[in-house]
């Protein structure tokens, strides 16, 4: 999984290279069983609590808050940037996204 701010795209190759592998975009209906809990478009930003790999863009580290759907398309759970990032544990983090 891939944390980044709405504002900004990941920027596939920079990120390919840094985690040295084959990386593709994942269709939502390949999230379906992964996140069985959650409605489509829906996923927090948590994969640790999903037991997933995760990586966060350091566009993140002095945001003063996070907003994220908390699993469905009518609840919003507001956070503070690094109670957001202390969620995400030890995952890898880098530069490699771009403002949309």
């Amino acid at each position: 999984m891939v944390v980044l701010p709405w504002t900004r795209r990941v920027r596939l190759g920079v990120l390919r290279a840094e985690m040295q592998r084959h990386l593709r975009l994942a269709m939502e209906a390949d999230l379906k069983n992964l996140f069985g809990d959650c409605e489509l478009g829906a996923i927090p930003p948590l994969g640790p609590a999903y037991g997933m790999e995760t990586v966060w863009d350091e566009s993140l580290e002095n945001v003063p808050e996070v907003y994220f759907e908390a699993g469905d398309h009518e609840e919003l759970v507001r956070i503070d940037g690094k109670t957001f990032l202390g969620l995400l544990g030890s995952a890898r983090h880098g530069i490699f996204s771009a403002h949309i």
